[in-house]
């Protein structure tokens, strides 16, 4: 298995979301209003507003399938 590649705006992201309650709640419900506060790449925005979960490791998850995906 190949590892995840390094994102970080990807991985500031989840760190904020795991720090600020607000935060979190607001990327669970409205990934891209919560992304357009920061200064996220278009193509880390694109993987991180098009996911939909209820809780933040559900989240990163489906965060990481995306990235794995993404370099094949």
């Amino acid at each position: 298995m190949k590892p995840v590649p390094n994102r970080p705006a990807i991985s500031n992201v989840l760190i904020k979301a795991s720090a600020n309650i607000a935060f979190r709640a607001k990327l669970l419900a409205s990934p891209e209003i919560a992304l357009a506060e920061l200064n996220v790449p278009p193509e880390d925005a694109e993987i991180l507003a098009n996911v939909r979960a209820l809780t933040l490791p559900e989240y990163a998850r489906q965060v990481k399938l995306r990235l794995m995906a993404h370099q094949l």
